[in-house]
């Protein structure tokens, strides 16, 4: 086994990537848009500078760089007084703010706007810069727009990155999924654990466990059902034997009817002997016959012929309705198993002056068998366990030993056929249905 892949180390990692990278490209992202934004206030307030130095007063409109080359509502409002009080100079002659008489910083209120002012009072002069409130307010919101932009738009990022990351780390555990859901139910193999994350091993250890153990069992009960129709066959034999001889001492006939419902039993207790070891052999875990290709048309007639005397007896309609050409890949032998389970369990429940429909019809991709009767049908309840081992659906005084359709649907697995039983519509009776993938006639 590889090294075990953490699902939380992996997380973490890819995680801790992500949150790095959108940390980085926000501090980036921030830091570009503020720098913009600082540096052209600030280019403004170099400009002004560069204007009030002097003794000649300047308008803020009338630098060498020319009127409209900067937002007006950036510019300071400069004012200066002597010792006197003479107003000496104002940047803005059509806005005025009264002179503080100590230095320091002070909100105003103005007309239109409130002011941020900072006095520098000397013995020989008032120095007073104002700049306008909502100025200030609007470079701190447009700093925070510009910080929180590269998060916004990172977000949607980071969380399809996000999904991407999830997803990759999930991937592994889908396909354990898919491989545990894909498994043959004979494989005695157990679940791999090469691709498994190492936080998943335990749980798909104690699933080895439990299949293990369940093959054991299922082993245990296959082997007990073999073992058993083995011992039984050997005095079911040597009962047939004695009745043989009974019925030739028996000159006279006085116990022939007792002989005949003997050895009816003996039959019926054989019958079910012979399919307890079929069906032990298709749960042994030994391969199969190799498939061939089968002319299912033909099947269905030789199925048919075998059947029809049983059919007769019970004054059932036996017959073939369609029958198309169709040739599928399988097992000779658990085809015509299938085929006969199905038809003699339709004739056991169909009564007396019904009918027995079989029709082999063929699709592009898909051959169809399907065995309809005029029985009773099964309730609806019931559908879902008539395929169990000894199962028998109502009416219970039918005759079966309730293994034909277990063996006929062990026989379809082990052929990749899909066996089916559903009432007829519209009236009374069961529709059986076999399909099989087509193959080329050889």
């Amino acid at each position: 086994m590889r090294g075990a892949i953490s699902i939380r180390r992996t997380a973490f990692i890819w995680l801790a990537g992500l949150m790095a990278a959108i940390g980085i490209c926000a501090a980036a992202g921030s830091y570009l848009l503020a720098r913009r934004e600082a540096a052209d206030f600030l280019d403004n307030q170099l400009r002004q500078v560069a204007l009030y130095v002097g003794d000649t007063p300047s308008a803020p409109g009338t630098g060498p760089d020319g009127p409209g080359a900067h937002d007006p509502e950036d510019d300071f409002i400069v004012q200066v007084w002597d010792a006197s009080g003479e107003l000496l100079r104002q940047s803005h002659p059509a806005i005025t703010i009264p002179r503080q008489a100590a230095s320091g910083f002070r909100d105003l209120p103005g007309v239109g706007y409130d002011w941020r002012v900072y006095t520098l009072a000397t013995a020989k002069r008032t120095v007073q810069i104002s700049q306008r409130m909502d100025v200030r307010q609007e470079l701190a919101t447009s700093a925070a727009l510009q910080a929180a932009l590269p998060i916004v738009v990172l977000i949607p990022l980071s969380l399809l990155m996000l999904g991407w990351i999830i997803d990759r780390i999930m991937a592994r555990l889908d396909r354990l999924a898919v491989t545990v859901a894909s498994r043959n139910p004979t494989a005695d193999d157990p679940v791999p654990i090469d691709d498994v994350p190492g936080e998943v091993i335990p749980f798909v250890s104690a699933i080895n466990q439990s299949l293990a153990r369940l093959r054991a069992l299922l082993e245990q009960q296959r082997r007990f059902i073999s073992d058993a129709a083995h011992e039984l066959r050997t005095p079911l034999s040597a009962l047939q034997i004695q009745i043989d001889n009974l019925r030739h001492n028996d000159r006279d006939g006085r116990f022939a009817q007792r002989l005949t419902e003997i050895e009816a039993g003996i039959g019926r207790a054989t019958g079910l002997v012979g399919k307890l070891l079929r069906l032990a052999r298709y749960d042994a875990p030994s391969s199969s016959p190799s498939p061939q290709p089968v002319d299912l048309a033909q099947l269905a007639v030789d199925v048919v012929a075998q059947l029809t005397p049983l059919a007769e007896s019970r004054s059932i309609d036996l017959g073939i309705t369609r029958r198309d050409e169709a040739v599928a890949h399988g097992v000779p032998g658990d085809l015509e198993i299938i085929l006969g389970n199905l038809i003699e369990n339709a004739l056991h429940y169909t009564p007396p002056g019904g009918s027995v429909d079989v029709a082999v019809e063929a699709a592009r991709q898909e051959a169809r068998i399907e065995v309809r009767d005029t029985g009773p049908g099964i309730p609806q309840d019931d559908l879902a366990r008539v395929f169990e081992r000894f199962f028998r659906a109502r009416p219970q005084d039918a005759e079966g030993s309730g293994l034909g359709l277990a063996i006929a649907r062990a026989a379809a697995q082990r052929n990749n056929a899909l066996l089916s039983l559903a009432n007829r519509e519209g009236g009374s009776g069961l529709v059986a249905s076999l399909v099989m993938q087509r193959s080329a006639r050889p």
